[in-house]
């Protein structure tokens, strides 16, 4: 291979990509970032067997070929070049990067170990703006679970129906995300049903920010794609069966308050400054009471102090309640919120919560209470 490109399309490139190098792994070619030449294009991709991050620049190639380098090495590297035209020249598993009149030599592993990818995407699914994927994925993601003991909470569910509707839903048995979304179908797609890792989606989500073409999606079938321009990500599907989320969502509420998002965040933030001996490590108990045309936030700690905060209610229906929650779980939802209020529906002090916007019925968020003495 030999190839010239431009240093800032390089650093670029292999900054995203390296976000799929495999972290711990007895397979030492999963390390390394493979560089391929081809026509105009060079392809820079890592993996780590579960994820696989592509991106292409162009270069001028004067010989085509691949090479797998180092990723912690090569990465660094990169990051530190000037600003100028890169020459990369590689003989068998290594390769000589050249900058001006300076040159480094990296030792890389044999091409033929890099795995290739098997299955096959004849087509593409379905088309979604970057900025409604990255928005989607934000919010949804934040209730997937982080316990890699049950894999199939570590994922989100895409749900594929006709007409390009598409709901995603995450849950680690404490909350529920759910997402509506209406996508472009590029064909006849109504029935899919898979589980993609959160860990890629949210990987996704910080190499699409900023980008402008619609992403492309396609399902093979072990596999998701993922392509917009110049980037791709490829994803193993979660084997298992997702939870049968519409049984857990109530169909109706005895109260329902809605309050200013801004002022609630604030809110919580203060009183999530203490916390109740029983959740400690694992977030504050915050008790809320719903009493005419007020909310009340309450927590204490018998180590800090406690805190208790009264907030005007934009609109109520229904009863006063009282109930407690983990801070954390309302903090979370909160923040990927953009909406200017929020509706709570509550349906009883030991039952479900659900959030949503104001402004919109695309978005929910369930919430289990905490039993307190």
């Amino acid at each position: 291979m030999h190839i010239f490109c431009q240093q800032e399309d390089l650093a670029a490139a292999v900054s995203t990509t390296r976000r799929a190098v495999a972290a711990r792994t007895t397979i030492p070619v999963l390390t390394g970032i493979l560089l391929e030449a081809k026509q105009s294009t060079l392809t820079v991709e890592a993996t780590d067997i579960e994820l696989r991050i592509r991106c292409k620049i162009p270069a001028e190639v004067k010989e085509e070929g691949q090479v797998v380098l180092p990723a912690r090495h090569f990465c660094d590297l990169v990051r530190f070049l000037p600003e100028q035209a890169v020459e990369i020249v590689s003989q068998d598993a290594a390769a000589s990067i050249k900058y001006g009149e300076s040159v480094v030599r990296l030792n890389g592993f044999p091409v033929e170990e890099f795995p290739e990818l098997k299955d096959g995407f004849e087509e593409l699914s379905l088309s979604v703006s970057p900025d409604l994927m990255v928005e989607s994925i934000r919010q949804v993601s934040v209730a997937a679970s982080r316990d890699i003991s049950r894999p199939v909470l570590t994922g989100v569910l895409f749900n594929i129906e006709e007409g390009g509707q598409v709901t995603l839903v995450a849950t680690d048995s404490h909350r529920l995300t759910k997402k509506h979304l209406q996508v472009k179908p590029l064909q006849n797609s109504e029935g899919v049903q898979a589980i993609i890792p959160s860990r890629v989606l949210n990987e996704l989500s910080r190499a699409a920010g900023g980008l402008e073409e619609d992403i492309m999606i396609g399902f093979a079938e072990t596999f998701v794609c993922f392509k917009c321009g110049f980037l791709e990500i490829y994803s193993q599907l979660i084997d298992g069966q997702f939870p049968h989320y519409k049984d857990v969502i109530p169909k109706s509420a005895i109260t329902t308050v809605e309050l200013s998002t801004e002022q609630f965040l604030s809110c919580l933030n203060r009183a999530s400054l203490m916390s109740m001996s029983e959740l400690k490590g694992r977030g504050s108990v915050i008790k809320m009471t719903i009493e005419g045309e007020k909310i009340s936030v309450y927590s204490y700690s018998t180590d800090v102090g406690e805190v208790n905060e009264k907030l005007e209610i934009v609109h109520k229906q229904g009863e006063d309640v009282q109930i407690a929650f983990n801070a954390k779980y309302l903090l979370d939802v909160l923040r990927v919120l953009d909406s200017e209020n929020i509706n709570i529906e509550f349906t009883g002090s030991l039952s479900p919560a659900v959030i949503k916007p104001a402004n919109t019925d695309s978005f929910l968020y369930l919430v289990l209470p905490i039993r307190t003495q």
